[in-house]
């Protein structure tokens, strides 16, 4: 944490001594002036407050500025081989004014063949003042928000100093849009055909077939509009849709109208926001088209993915076809399936630093967080380690409190001997595959 005022590490400026010997009790820091709070500022984000202005800003992002860095992109294959442009969304977080998370994400690019040469645009969302941060609302203090002011700013310093690629742009939102808008205002600085959406708190684990998912995407022999990276907690689709829903799908393997490696997927009945494949026109004439209506704050997987899994399970698979939306499926060396990205947790992720800042605890083990490790949740549990215990020491499994004893010290062992989560992370600086 660093004050905003005298820009000294340790305090907030609320509680800052240059501050308060100069007679003030707090400063905006917006304009810096001592005579208003941040959110009384005349330049500070103002909320929608009318029906007009509620009206005029439906489907419409407020952007505030665009930003690119010096020369075009320099790579071949964001204009040949791959026309493919990413576009990352990323909002207030708690580990603000740090680019860590970011710079760990953009390195995880690395792993895709090909995906680190795409042109790319960064969308940075606005906020709205609160007297607490609920981050995924976008809704923060004036203490987050002052740190998420100084992301934005170190955010371009990257873009200047050559730590983003060439031709990176980044486009800076007024006020709290949400994913919604906010994609929106990303499309519009995209020239490529295809889009990879993609959020700031999304690690690539493992490599996919990039040109055979951008091909299938192209080959108007298939219905297929949209590929999504599936998560640890997807990778199991059908029987989960199936209990869930009552919907039966069943995998598929496309051969690419270019040839090479057969790309295989899923159908599914609903649009997720996470990671995913589509091409802008997709977005533009179905997302975006007429009669979608998006409103500030709006996801598109809570308005249009909803619509979308309702119509599909009233009418049944046969509605499929307009939303062509399927998950890539990837498989390790032993034919598990596996996920493609991880989520790192943006509303609870922070450096080293800051937990040792704000008191907390050594950050947590990596063996804590099974969604970035294991491909299997299975592998993550005890139970019959413990169970085997018990039988040896020829103890009862329904004593609880002795196997609640040892599930515990087996927990802290396994931390005792695990690296730290941030460890490994992608290298946080941005470096070319």
């Amino acid at each position: 944490m660093s004050c905003f005022h005298c820009r000294q590490k340790g305090h907030a400026q609320n509680d800052c001594p240059l501050l308060l010997s100069e007679g003030g009790g707090r400063c905006c820091f917006h304009c810096s002036s001592p005579d208003h709070e941040g959110k009384e500022c005349p330049l500070a984000p103002k909320p929608v407050s009318t029906k007009e202005e509620e009206e005029a800003s439906v489907n419409q992002p407020r952007i505030k500025r665009v930003v690119a860095s010096d020369g075009p992109c320099t790579s071949e294959a964001s204009s040949s081989k791959n026309d493919l442009t990413v576009v990352i969304t990323t909002s207030p977080v708690p580990s603000n004014p740090s680019t860590m998370m970011l710079e760990a994400v953009l390195q995880s690019f690395n792993r895709v063949k090909g995906l680190g040469d795409c042109a790319l645009v960064i969308v940075c969302d606005g906020y709205n003042f609160a007297a607490k941060s609920t981050w995924k609302a976008g809704k923060v203090t004036e203490d987050a928000a002052e740190r998420y002011l100084e992301y934005l700013q170190n955010l371009e310093s990257m873009l200047n100093s050559g730590k983003l690629p060439a031709g990176t742009k980044l486009v800076i939102l007024d006020g709290r849009n949400g994913q919604a808008l906010a994609l929106r205002a990303g499309l519009q600085q995209v020239d490529t055909e295809y889009v990879l959406i993609h959020q700031h708190d999304l690690e690539f684990m493992f490599d996919f077939n990039l040109p055979g998912v951008l091909s299938v995407l192209d080959d108007p022999a298939n219905d297929v509009k949209y590929v999504g990276m599936p998560l640890l907690c997807n990778i199991n689709y059908e029987p989960y849709i199936l209990s869930h829903h009552g919907v039966r799908v069943e995998p598929l393997a496309l051969q690419p109208a270019q040839g090479g490696e057969v790309v295989r997927v899923v159908p599914i009945i609903f649009w997720y926001d996470s990671t995913h494949i589509s091409s802008v026109r997709h977005y533009e004439e179905v997302v975006f088209g007429c009669g979608e209506v998006f409103r500030p704050g709006d996801f598109i997987e809570e308005t249009y993915g909803v619509r979308q899994r309702k119509d599909i399970m009233e009418h049944s698979m046969a509605a499929h076809a307009k939303y062509g939306t399927y998950h890539l499926i990837s498989h390790s060396a032993n034919q598990k399936r596996r996920p493609i990205i991880c989520h790192l947790g943006g509303s609870r992720f922070l450096t080293p630093d800051q937990r040792a800042e704000r008191g907390y605890p050594p950050e947590t083990s990596v063996s804590a967080w099974p969604t970035r490790v294991m491909t299997r949740k299975g592998e993550f549990k005890v139970r019959t380690i413990l169970d085997r215990v018990l039988e040896l020491a020829n103890v009862p499994k329904q004593d609880l409190e002795l196997k609640q004893l040892l599930a515990t010290q087996l927990h802290l062992a396994r931390l005792r001997g695990s690296v730290s989560a941030s460890q490994c992370l992608a290298q946080t600086h941005w470096v070319r595959a």
